[in-house]
């Protein structure tokens, strides 16, 4: 009979129950992969690929003093993949900014990064730079850059195509959006002599985004606007006026935009540093009053609390971001919201209580700068961490629990004794709480565990072949 688990992790800086239960401790040190630095490292992008395998972008200061950037690979359990670049890490041309990472439904790796102008490159997985993309593996150079807020600047991938946006600077320094061809060439057919000109300009934040009919938004937000254009570049004159809508909060504009995306619905979600909560703007151009997410009634929280990210799954969204109070200046947030933008009950929010970043930053600040949510765990990016953490997810039965590795099986819910089946000789077991705390030996199997208290466990096996396998283990 399936049982549905329920378990809720109780912090002791906070009342809240929250669905994630723990870090994941058998991914990197206990749920937290620092991100290789020799200084201090800003950290861009990350993505997943199928195999659970993490790319992630990052610049460092070297002992040289210049800065370079550098994209690495992390494999499932959040250790640096030697096969990739070298032993794990390529570095990037001398002085990028702001480096970006996409991934191509065939795996291989695109790389956004400022070369005195912006410009990609394509990676195979391997690190390897892909000969058949532009030059040598990397385009031309596009006349994109970042405003004066270092924001405003983005690649977005347009089915086989890639939308870059920027600011062209000079005399008129203003936002323009490019099309590059699959294999890396300027797309001339696109808007007007390969480029669109929006209304954003170098002194506010510019987000672009894809629709579901691959349309292009943009959204700018020091002069609260949103345009839309075709797939090709050319302004669709149905929305709004003349294919621009103006958007205000309560008859004002919209103000610092902190972090933008767009739903599955074609809605465009932001949240603003002066509001200190999400809004929602409809297909149409409007402003969506019918939700509203207060990140001050929600949390709780008495100043400072900012957005930094939000990430759609399963109808649900996800967001992230520094607590920023006085309890929790050091420390960021997780949480869910449903489709009106209330907070989800079940779910509500996790604020992380024992990990920030590490105590040479000044003032140590941690955050949420990118969200990765999958059905059972959600991945977190701060500026020199990447953290995995474990998510409740009510359908997980015991039976999912000991079926997902066919080395050796445990008998499962466990009550007094830990019993086990496998055709592997077994060098070791360990129990561990969720906490990562070794609880037990295991010397043999029936093993009595009579002691251990009810809850859910992880078991650490070791076989006589080198091999090693992980399970979750629920004690009744």
């Amino acid at each position: 009979m399936t049982k549905k688990l329920f378990f809720v992790l109780l912090l002791a800086v906070q009342a809240a129950f929250a669905q994630i239960i723990t870090k994941d401790p058998t991914f990197a040190s206990n749920g937290v992969a620092e991100i290789p630095s020799y200084s201090i490292s800003n950290s861009y992008q990350m993505v997943q690929n199928s195999n659970g395998e993490i790319y992630f972008t990052y610049n460092v200061d070297v002992a040289t003093g210049v800065t370079h950037g550098f994209v690495s690979k992390l494999t499932p359990d959040g250790a640096l993949d030697q096969s990739f670049g070298n032993n794990g890490t390529v570095k990037l041309a001398s002085e990028p900014f702001m480096n970006q990472i996409k991934l191509q439904t065939d795996g291989k790796l695109l790389i956004l990064g400022l070369w005195g102008n912006a410009q990609i490159l394509r990676m195979l997985p391997n690190g390897q730079l892909d000969p058949s993309f532009g030059t040598n593996g990397i385009s031309p150079e596009i006349y994109a850059d970042h405003d004066d807020f270092y924001n405003s600047y983005e690649f977005i991938l347009q089915n086989e195509k890639i939308i870059v946006h920027g600011i062209r600077r000079g005399q008129n320094p203003h936002h323009a959006i490019y099309r590059l061809n699959t294999n890396g060439s300027i797309d001339q057919t696109f808007g007007s002599n390969g480029y669109v000109t929006t209304q954003g300009n170098i002194t506010g934040r510019t987000f672009v985004f894809i629709d579901n009919q691959s349309n292009i938004i943009s959204f700018s937000d020091n002069i609260s606007i949103v345009e839309k254009f075709d797939s090709n570049g050319h302004t669709m004159t149905s929305f709004g006026n003349n294919g621009v809508a103006q958007i205000n909060i309560n008859g004002s504009p919209i103000g610092n935009v902190s972090t933008a995306m767009i739903d599955s619905d074609n809605r465009i979600l932001f949240s603003t540093n002066g509001n200190h909560g999400i809004f929602r703007i409809n297909p149409s151009g409007t402003l969506d009053t019918t939700f509203n997410y207060d990140l001050y009634t929600s949390l709780g929280l008495n100043s400072g609390p900012e957005i930094f990210s939000i990430h759609e799954k399963n109808g649900s969204y996800y967001v992230g971001g520094n607590a920023g109070n006085t309890l929790f200046n050091t420390n960021y947030f997780i949480s869910k919201l449903n489709q009106n933008g209330s907070m989800n009950s079940t779910f509500n929010y996790y604020i992380e209580s024992n990990f920030a970043d590490p105590p040479y930053l000044t003032p140590p600040f941690s955050t949420i700068s990118e969200m990765i949510v999958n059905s059972n765990t959600i991945i977190v990016k701060g500026n020199n961490y990447i953290v995995k953490y474990l998510l409740n997810n009510a359908t997980l039965s015991a039976t999912d629990i000991t079926k997902t590795d066919s080395d050796i099986a445990f008998e499962n819910p466990i009550k007094q004794s830990l019993v086990y089946h496998t055709k592997e000789k077994v060098q070791s077991i360990e129990i561990h709480d969720l906490n990562g705390k070794r609880i037990k030996n295991i010397e043999r199997n029936g093993t009595s565990i009579s002691e251990i208290p009810e809850g859910v466990y992880i078991a650490k096996v070791v076989f006589e072949n080198g091999k090693t396998a992980t399970k979750k283990l629920i004690k009744n």
